[in-house]
């Protein structure tokens, strides 16, 4: 028997699934840091969804690849994606079909249709070859058997999007970080460590067709007087930052010692170091969207100009300036969190898996300093790490989706 599972009264059985493959070569590796060439398949659901006027009857997972049209189309990078057998044994005889060529090619296996090997798990390569979608086919038995699995692949063109990176001077009365520091009024950051920063950070979003491309020189020009020195708030003081030295029909980034709440001008509660990052879309903002983020993102240790690289600090920011969270009725904040329209107060709508995998998952702690739950805590990027996805499906129950078509819809506009 190919599948053995204990049934009482119904149950879905899963033969095969995909899952994102975060090492090059070892498809049983689970963990790894975002990746361009692996990005993670939106496996949200096994039902029917529609986006913009077009029908997607099958439920399958899709894997979004980016496709750069430049250059020798066989040097191309390889995408990858993991094939499990979730619920089948490893005698089953499956096959690797694909629905249509010229969208991608199938570089491993090296022959399609294939019979695949028999283990629990299996890497597939693939090559953009078109912008356009098809389907990877999982069969059982023969090259021309039963189709017991399908992941649509989805190639999207890409849109390059400009980026300006200022460094601004802040000045203002002294303020302490959290460790009794006296905040500098300007970002350690180098150069060299805001363009890597970025190389980072387009490894999110060139599956899903988007490349920011930064300006060859870093604004260090920019100087601001403010409340405090080397801070910058979330309300009237962002919007004076960000309209420093902008460039038009860009993103503008500003890299700063810390962000505080705007809430109050009490010294007392502007404490830095909760706020990492500020994010302004471009579609609800056009005026002054852009975005800011702290040195705390990246364990800045005072002093010693070493900042490591945290590319999802940015990206999340960048996301929200592509116009996430998409909800139209402005109750999400976050993925997670949800406001009560009549009091104002937040609370958890989402702390699961699936959710953390995704880029505008907030927050970093699913049970702060309790017993670690290693399912939990490392969701497929790292230890107590969130993850690069953005959704591709719409779900009926979920308002935040189709997070791909938005920040492209919202790039263009650039």
């Amino acid at each position: 028997m190919s599948i053995a599972k204990s049934v009482f009264h119904w149950e879905r059985v899963v033969p095969v699934r995909f899952a994102r493959a975060p090492d090059v070569d070892d498809p049983t590796v689970f963990s790894g840091p975002v990746d361009a060439d692996a990005p993670d398949p939106d496996d949200r659901g096994f039902v029917s969804w529609s986006a913009h006027g077009v029908t997607h009857p099958a439920g399958s997972a899709v894997l979004p690849i980016g496709l750069d049209p430049t250059g020798d189309p066989e040097l191309r990078p390889k995408t990858r994606v993991c094939l499990i057998r979730q619920e089948i044994d490893a005698s089953a005889p499956l096959f690797l079909t694909l629905e249509s060529g010229g969208v991608v090619s199938i570089e491993l296996p090296s022959a399609v249709p294939a019979a695949l090997p028999g283990t629990p798990l299996m890497m597939i390569k693939l090559r953009a070859q078109a912008a356009g979608s098809t389907h990877l086919e999982v069969r059982f038995g023969s090259a021309g058997g039963p189709i017991i699995h399908r992941l649509e692949v989805v190639v999207n063109p890409m849109i390059d999007v400009r980026m300006t990176m200022h460094v601004p001077t802040v000045n203002g009365a002294p303020l302490n970080d959290p460790n009794g520091n006296v905040l500098p009024p300007v970002s350690n950051r180098t150069d060299q460590q805001l363009f890597s920063f970025l190389e980072d950070v387009n490894k999110v979003f060139f599956p899903y067709g988007i490349r920011l491309l930064p300006d060859v020189t870093v604004d260090r020009a920019g100087v601001l007087k403010l409340a405090h020195q080397g801070t910058v708030d979330d309300g009237t003081e962002f919007d004076r930052t960000v309209a420093l030295n902008r460039a038009a029909h860009s993103v503008n980034a500003y890299f700063v010692p810390a962000i505080v709440e705007r809430a109050s001008a009490v010294a007392s509660s502007r404490q830095p170091g909760g706020i990492g990052g500020v994010g302004v879309s471009l579609v609800t903002n056009p005026a002054d969207f852009g975005l800011l983020v702290a040195d705390f993102v990246s364990d800045v240790t005072a002093g010693s100009g070493t900042l490591p690289v945290d590319p999802h600090a940015i990206a999340h920011e960048v996301g929200h300036v592509l116009n996430l969270i998409n909800d139209p009725s402005g109750r999400f904040v976050h993925v997670n969190r949800e406001v009560d329209l009549s009091t104002g107060e937040e609370h958890d709508v989402r702390d699961d898996i699936v959710s953390r995998r995704r880029l505008l998952y907030a927050f970093t702690d699913f049970g702060g300093t309790a017993a670690r739950h290693p399912y939990r805590d490392d969701v497929g990027y790292g230890d107590n790490s969130v993850g690069g996805m953005l959704s591709v499906k719409q779900l009926n129950n979920d308002p935040t989706d189709l997070e791909m078509a938005e920040v492209r819809r919202s790039a263009a506009r650039l």
